[in-house]
């Protein structure tokens, strides 16, 4: 069991857990780390006191920025706000008298907030970011894949110039070349060879000449 939530750490508790994540944060310094909340459980906190028109909270209405709880919209009418224009209202109420504000729940587990458009309040589409490894596998989505890579339009000349080079690569590499090659080396080491012998010649007549006789 963990000692902060008191969440039971087997398979049961696990899903339970992960039924209740979502992208609501209620700021509490004590619990730095700990994951998001779904709306319903937001809501829960809301009506039952534990969240005041003061605390800081976010989530997709706020763009995922820290707002107090009277200026977010969702969730401010439940604790007897309009988040709009600060009128009292009651938490069953759809709309507010003063400003017509409508008040809405927001409960769209896989909806961040972060997108250009509003918050999404019906189904969504694609794969769950709440998938289990085991549904991630069984899912039907298409697989991403890289675009076609554009021909281009050669000209004959160019196509020539490619051909002429694949013929040298070709005639490089072929054994023919590679026998050459080893024949140029070969004829090298045999001229490096009598060059030094006949230098070696060279000094060895030098000293004779040079040693006098008797």
């Amino acid at each position: 069991m963990c000692r902060v939530c008191s969440t039971l750490l087997d398979t049961n508790g696990l899903l339970l857990a992960e039924g209740a994540i979502g992208p609501w944060w209620v700021r509490k310094e004590e619990l730095t780390f700990r994951p998001g909340i779904t709306y319903d459980n937001l809501a829960e906190l809301a009506l039952s006191g534990k969240i005041t028109l003061q605390t800081i909270v976010r989530g997709p209405t706020t763009r995922q920025l820290w707002k107090v709880a009277r200026r977010v919209k969702g969730l401010s009418h439940l604790l007897g706000r309009c988040h709009n224009c600060g009128e009292h209202v009651s938490p069953d109420d759809r709309t507010c008298d003063g400003c017509n504000a409508q008040f809405l729940k927001f409960t769209d587990r896989n909806n961040m907030g972060i997108e250009l458009g509003a918050p999404s309040k019906g189904e969504t589409g694609g794969m769950s970011s709440f998938l289990s490894d085991a549904e991630i596998l069984d899912t039907q989505s298409t697989p991403l894949t890289l675009p076609p890579k554009p021909e281009v339009q050669q000209s004959p000349e160019s196509v020539e110039t490619d051909e002429a080079e694949e013929s040298v690569e070709e005639s490089v590499g072929s054994p023919q070349f590679r026998s050459l090659q080893r024949r140029l080396e070969q004829g090298k080491r045999r001229v490096l060879a009598l060059t030094i012998s006949l230098i070696i010649a060279l000094i060895l007549i030098g000293i004779l000449i040079s040693t006098p006789l008797g």
